[in-house]
């Protein structure tokens, strides 16, 4: 049997691999070819070499490995080629250090040695283009040929050329003629006026070539010697008497050339080794300075030998330089360099202070103490404060719940009155008025970048607007809080956002009452709030926006206070805007008068309910100021929340004076009309009562005086509040135990009866009685005995006492006389004169009555045209403009009565005809008219059943 063959490479073959004949051929084809320089042989060979199978082999791997070499040389040869015609030295110099790495740089020795000689000659190019302008700004004719001769030996012709020909011109001419100036100053030195007229030519030409040198200067020297000796002498004078040293230096240079030696000249070289010395002290203490200063706004802070190196250099300048010499820019910066070391010695005070009470975190007042005291200086940057601020915020924490709690925190709160408060309210204002206390600089604030940390989209829009308004919710809260407080800041700005209306939310004035809470239960989250009211505020395009966050903020200063350390920085911001105009400034004001209270007692421990704040949107909250009838303030700039009636402002006024009788519930609040400024135009102008004047306007306990105050506002009119009685009934008129009681009604007996003269006194003996019984109370033991005193001494007159109706009826004189004789009313003291006065008054007719000036635009009886309404216990009252009684009616008759802003209408029984007619009036005060008619039937009614 036949046994074929083993295949080749098969197990158990042992016979050698014979390859075909054409694969022979092939293989030996690409490895006579792998050595050749020509990419197509080697191509064709492996082309040929794919035809059989091939591609896998060695060999042909080989030869693509030679392609790639190849062709990589053939394109770095041809970059080098460009690179060499376009002039690149970077490029030529990067394909040559290519190609010798590379090791063709024989293969291709042509392209190598042209772009080694485009370098070389770019190289020495670049050397000229840098010698030309230097030989040109020097001057130097001699570089610069030959910097020219270069350019042209390697074919240069860059800009500089073309700017060097032209200054070789100007140089060689300057040359020629600085070459005659030397010529012409050596045949000058002997005085000949003739060749002193030579170099003047030459010296004329120089100068028109703008030419400066020495020997241009010893030209000048020589031709105007006697004018520059004059004026070099004059610079000697003016230096010595400025203490200028660089005039000084400048004058004895010019005295050098011109060959001065003088006792003028040696002083002047005295002064200016004094002044130098001045300049080298100086020196000294400027440096000193700036390292002291430097060392100051580190975060390590100073030493004692800090300062004391300036100190030294200090007291070294004062030793050193003289009075004479000591001029008031010497004297400022050395006053400066002072004030630095007094400022570096209370910096190492306050270092050592920050240091010791880091040993006593808990001490509250210690820390405030020593943080207050750093305040005071410009940019400290202590790491201490740092850690003592950390340290003060976990004790403020503390003593915030301790003064809101139960017990009292152990710093307690020393009792101030009023003026010593004034003083301290003014102080803390000048302190936080400085831009430092700026809330955008806080140092609780998170830094703009950790604010919008993980924010992706418009991530710079909200950095930049990290601390103005927004419509949109913060990512996180604006102060560096924990995690747990930074959440619940995001749920408060967006509370704020829908209160504000900057967000449409429902219920408004649930979440104003929800920023509220949580700010009064959680301490940390305070200043949180505040800083987000401020950021809402600034930049708001909105108005009603605006206005919405101004009542938040009016909301919190009544609810909680800022911590110590924020509260600077809220105060300047509210003292920025108060000195804004319109609504933000009266906002402002309430806020600041309001925080000053709040800062004193600490949380109030209060939220608003819903209808409170609802009130808001009604009126503003008000600052009022309340007199009393004398004109005495009664109390300044009383907060008053936009709920808060007029009733509870006289309980609160009621409290202010102690009173204690029960008929204070008969007190009010009355509104005075003012001069009006004339110059504003009147709303009413074109109304029938325009020209009256306007009585004082007793205010209903219903109503509000933030409404007063718009409604005032929008009449252009001024005002005051005043607190008085209002409701007098015949029933009441007795002595009070209450002192202060007492005294309020015999005032505003004495106004109506003196000064008013709605009470008109019948007879002259009256009238001289109660004039000598007020003054009495006025003066007491001071009454005087001579009546020429009460006519006559202006801080005695008498006039001011008598009645209203009876003044013009004697002299000034006689009335002095009739009221010294009865001085003896001074025996029974001021307070049983002031009674007797009540007394004589209570029984009057019109006691009590409230008076209204109207004008009368039909009616059923006969009246005049003007008239005097007065309303009392006893009714209604009509007089004319003089006081005469027309008509009277008690309530019974008034079956009716309404108004308008413009009138006042009465439905009257007349019992005459025994029917009603109508009263139709014109008059601003229709509503308190028909206040006052309803106010005293109600005190009648009651009066009476409590009789019954």
């Amino acid at each position: 049997a036949t046994v074929a063959p083993a295949a080749p490479g098969a197990k158990g073959s042992t016979a050698p691999y014979a390859r075909p004949p054409a694969t022979a051929e092939g293989v030996g084809k690409l490895s006579a070819v792998v050595g050749s320089d020509s990419i197509d042989e080697i191509k064709a060979a492996m082309t040929e070499a794919e035809g059989l199978g091939l591609s896998s082999s060695p060999e042909y791997g080989a030869c693509a490995a030679r392609v790639k070499a190849l062709e990589e040389e053939a394109a770095l040869i041809k970059n080098m080629v460009a690179a060499t015609a376009g002039g690149d030295v970077s490029a030529i110099t990067q394909a040559v250090t290519s190609a010798m790495k590379m090791g063709i740089a024989n293969k291709y020795a042509a392209e190598m040695k042209a772009a080694k000689d485009k370098v070389a000659l770019l190289n020495e190019g670049a050397k000229v283009a840098q010698a030309i302008p230097q030989a040109i700004q020097s001057k130097d004719l001699v570089a610069l040929e030959a910097a020219l001769a270069k350019a042209a030996e390697c074919n240069y012709s860059g800009p500089e050329v073309e700017e060097g020909q032209k200054a070789k011109v100007t140089l060689a001419e300057e040359a020629a003629i600085d070459a005659d100036l030397e010529a012409a100053l050596e045949k000058a030195q002997g005085g000949d006026e003739k060749a002193k007229e030579d170099l003047k030519v030459v010296y004329e030409k120089a100068k028109a070539k703008g030419m400066s040198s020495d020997r241009v200067n010893a030209a000048r020297v020589v031709l105007d010697r006697e004018q520059l000796v004059a004026d070099t002498y004059a610079q000697i004078d003016k230096a010595t008497e400025t203490k200028d040293l660089d005039i000084l230096q400048k004058a004895l240079e010019m005295a050098i050339q011109l060959g001065l030696t003088n006792e003028k000249v040696d002083e002047a070289g005295n002064l200016r080794e004094i002044l130098q010395s001045v300049v080298d002290e100086m020196s000294k203490v400027k440096a000193a300075t700036t390292v002291l200063k430097q060392q100051m706004t580190s975060q390590g802070g100073i030493k004692t030998s800090d300062v004391g190196v300036l100190a030294s250099a200090v007291d070294s300048a004062k030793s050193t330089i003289a009075d004479e010499h000591m001029s008031a820019a010497i004297k400022a910066e050395l006053d400066a360099a002072s004030q630095t070391v007094t400022d570096g010695t209370e910096q190492l005070k306050i270092q050592d202070q920050l240091e010791a009470v880091k040993l006593t975190p808990n001490d509250h007042a210690a820390l405030k103490d020593a943080i207050a005291k750093a305040a005071n200086l410009e940019g400290l940057s202590l790491s201490t404060l740092d850690e003592v601020r950390v340290l003060f915020k976990a004790a403020d924490l503390e003593y915030q719940k301790a003064r809101e709690g139960v017990d009292e925190p152990e710093e307690e709160q020393e009792e101030v009155d009023s003026e010593e408060q004034a003083k301290r309210n003014k102080e803390r204002h000048d302190r936080a008025k400085h831009p430092k206390y700026r809330f955008q600089v806080y140092p609780g604030l998170r830094t703009p970048d950790d604010f919008a940390k993980n924010v992706i989209l418009q991530k710079r829009k909200l950095k930049d607007g990290m601390l103005k308004w927004t419509a949109n919710l913060v990512p996180k809260s604006l102060l560096d809080l924990d995690t747990e407080s930074s959440k619940m800041s995001i749920q408060i700005h967006k509370a704020l956002l829908g209160y504000m209306g900057d967000k449409a939310m429902s219920f408004p004035a649930t979440l104003a009452q929800d920023i509220l809470e949580k700010g009064l239960q959680n301490l940390k989250l305070r200043d949180e709030i505040y800083m987000q009211i401020m950021k809402q505020l600034t930049s708001n395009p909105t108005a009603d926006s605006i206005a919405k966050g101004w009542q938040v903020m009016c909301m919190c200063v009544s609810t909680f206070p800022p911590s110590t350390e924020f509260e600077d920085y809220l105060l300047n911001f509210m003292l920025v805007q108060k000195e804004k105009k319109g609504a933000v400034k009266n906002y402002a004001r309430y806020c600041l008068r309001t925080l000053e209270g709040m800062l004193a007692s600490g949380a109030s421990g209060f939220v608003p309910s819903v209808e409170e704040i609802q009130a808001y949107k009604e009126r503003p909250p008000i600052l009022a100021t309340v007199e009393l009838v004398d004109g005495n303030t009664l109390t300044e700039e009383l907060p008053v929340t936009p709920d808060l009636n007029v009733g509870k402002v006289v309980e609160i006024c009621t409290h202010f004076m102690e009173l204690v009788d029960q008929r204070c519930e008969s007190m009010g609040i009355f509104v005075y009309d003012l001069a009006r400024d004339e110059s504003i135009p009147d709303p009413d102008a074109e109304k029938p009562f325009a020209k009256l004047e306007r009585t004082p306007r007793p205010l209903r306990n219903e109503d509000f005086m933030g409404d007063i105050i718009v409604q005032k506002a929008r009449q252009k009119r001024n005002y005051k509040f005043v607190f008085k009685r209002k409701i007098f009934l015949p029933v009441q008129n007795t002595p009070s135990e209450d002192v202060m009681f007492n005294r309020l009604i015999y005032l505003q007996a004495e106004d109506e009866v003196l000064n008013l003269g709605n009470l008109p006194i019948a007879d002259e003996a009256t009238a001289v009685k109660l004039a000598s019984l007020s003054y009495a109370v006025a003066y007491e033991e001071d009454f005087p005995e001579d009546p020429a005193t009460l006519a006559t001494d202006d801080d005695y007159l008498v006039k001011d006492f008598i009645p209203l109706g009876w003044r013009e009826k004697k002299s000034v004189e006689e009335y002095a006389a009739m009221v010294v004789a009865n001085r003896s009313v001074v025996d029974q003291g001021p307070q049983v004169a002031q009674q007797q006065f009540l007394e004589m008054v209570w029984g009057h007719e019109l006691y009590g009555a409230h008076f209204f000036n109207v004008i009368v635009l039909s009616c059923g009886l006969s009246m005049p045209t003007d008239l005097r309404i007065a309303f009392n216990h006893s009714g209604m009252w009509v007089f004319d403009m003089d006081y005469n009684k027309k008509h009277s009616f008690g309530y019974a008759d008034i079956y009716r009565w309404g108004g308008s802003s413009s009138q006042f209408s009465l439905i009257i029984w007349n019992t005459a005809s025994e029917s009603t007619f109508e009263l139709k009036l014109a008059t601003a005060q229709a509503a308190d008219m028909a206040g006052i008619i309803l106010d005293y039937i109600n005190a009648i009614m009651e009066a009476t059943q409590q009789e019954g």
